[in-house]
């Protein structure tokens, strides 16, 4: 889960770049490349993935592709898709999230709304509880709250886990969502896969799981466990570590019995744990206390996965822990430091795309974007995939190519097609019209002008080929 106070930093801002140097964070070796543009986004081939303009401000967060390549699930705000479901018309909505399942596509043409393009809201059957809290039993569906899901990701390709909020904040569960895509009203019954262990005492504390992810084999999730009384909120977390989660004892006992143990101390802040190709490494992010320094910002780490210790209930902690990016502080860089966050491996495991906050050269504002660094640390960060706007939630797919969300609205190539194809519907209809050829392209010019509303404005879903 992405923190709200976080995820929209800045407005966009227009600024036409032939290339961008890349930064120089530290002393180390500066590759020094240059990154050019094509339009409005680095030059490459980037297909929309969602293209529907119902919305003056939905956005369309955390997307996870399928192990079979053929599905996305990802965050929507709740009214994304429409449902036979009631709500009260305030403000705690802004904030809850729904998790919708896609088809993996890509398009030009623009949709109406999630539903046009195949998406599926994962809906709970009202009837499911087994939910054991203060020992008695709770039904999720009388938990106004239920509708606040996180950080979904696949098990297989029936089965998701993801976060949910309860009386006791953020728990892991998982649901099988098979046919969900060819069934609309179809709906899932999720089951809780670990609680903790006061949860079922009058005075537990609120601990908050997110940000699980699963290990390529399958056996293992890591997420991150704090104790941030707003989930929401950085500022009021914790005691944030690194968890690790036995797949094959999820749910047993309700949750009470499943096998979960640290994999690092506690700090201050921890974020986005994703996995090597291989399985034997972790990355994340985390606040600078993690590398045992003072400071504001957050930098990237990895640690090695290792379960010798796990039967006997005691691992290794921090296990060969290594900081991987350093961030030298620049006169206007935010008060909040650099944010260095959302890794993800590429397939060979020897480089690492993640978000952040610093800055290139030509560039005085702190949108995100994606940057990437060799996964040992050896070399600074190159700047990997740029546009002028929010660029966040990267996932590197198995041929190499990016899944992302980005509030780039829709790319220049896109909408030159679309301004074309209008101008040639204009003129095949002309007889009749009697337009001049300034009319019909001043015609075709406006309808290119609708779609340059969403930049900044809607979080989109995108696949970038290098």
């Amino acid at each position: 889960m992405k923190w709200l106070d976080k995820r929209f930093l800045y407005l966009s801002y227009a600024i036409v770049l032939v290339g961008l140097a890349l930064v120089g964070c530290t002393s180390k070796e500066d590759p020094s490349e240059v990154l050019p543009l094509c339009g409005n986004h680095t030059c490459g081939h980037l297909a929309m993935v969602t293209t529907d303009t119902a919305s003056d401000g939905f956005h369309y967060l955390d997307p996870r592709m399928s192990p079979d390549g053929t599905r996305i699930i990802f965050t929507a705000d709740w009214k994304a898709i429409p449902a036979e479901r009631t709500y009260d018309e305030n403000e705690l909505y802004v904030s809850y999230r729904q998790l919708i399942v896609i088809p993996r596509r890509e398009s030009v043409d623009p949709a109406f709304n999630l539903s046009d393009q195949g998406g599926v809201l994962v809906r709970f059957d009202g009837n499911f509880s087994s939910l054991w809290i203060n020992n008695a039993s709770v039904s999720l569906s009388d938990i106004e709250s239920e509708r606040r899901k996180a950080d979904p990701d696949w098990l297989d390709d029936s089965n998701i886990i993801f976060s949910l909020y309860t009386p006791r904040g953020y728990r892991l569960f998982s649901a099988d969502i098979t046919g969900i895509c060819n069934n609309e009203d179809c709906k899932v019954v999720p089951t809780v896969a670990y609680m903790e262990p006061d949860d079922n005492t009058v005075s537990g504390g609120l601990w908050q799981h997110l940000g699980a992810t699963v290990s390529p084999d399958g056996n293992w999730v890591a997420f991150i466990r704090s104790g941030c009384a707003l989930p929401d909120s950085f500022e009021t977390c914790t005691g944030t570590s690194l968890m690790l989660m036995e797949t094959a004892s999820m749910a047993q006992n309700n949750g009470y019995d499943c096998r979960v143990l640290p994999l690092t101390n506690e700090y201050s802040y921890i974020e986005g744990p994703t996995w090597s190709p291989d399985g034997t490494r972790l990355a994340f992010s985390g606040g600078m206390d993690v590398g045992g320094l003072t400071g504001a910002g957050t930098e990237l780490y990895t640690i090695d996965f290792d379960t010798t210790g796990f039967s006997a209930g005691a691992m290794a902690l921090d296990n060969n822990l290594t900081r991987l990016t350093y961030t030298s502080y620049a006169d206007g860089d935010p008060i909040a430091g650099v944010l260095n966050s959302s890794p993800s491996y590429t397939p060979g495991g020897d480089q690492i795309v993640f978000v952040s906050t610093r800055r290139a050269p030509s560039i005085t504002l702190h949108d995100r974007n994606l940057w990437m660094i060799p996964s040992d640390g050896r070399l600074d960060p190159e700047l990997f995939f740029f546009t002028r706007s929010d660029d966040v939630d990267p996932e590197v797919l198995l041929d190499g190519s990016v899944l992302l969300s980005s509030q780039l609205g829709y790319p220049t190539e896109i909408m030159d097609q679309l301004e074309e194809e209008a101008y040639q519907r204009l003129l095949q209809d002309n007889e009749q019209n009697g337009l001049t050829e300034v009319e019909m392209r001043a015609a075709a010019a406006e309808a290119r002008k609708q779609l340059e509303y969403f930049e900044g404005v809607m979080s989109h879903l995108y696949i970038f080929t290098p």
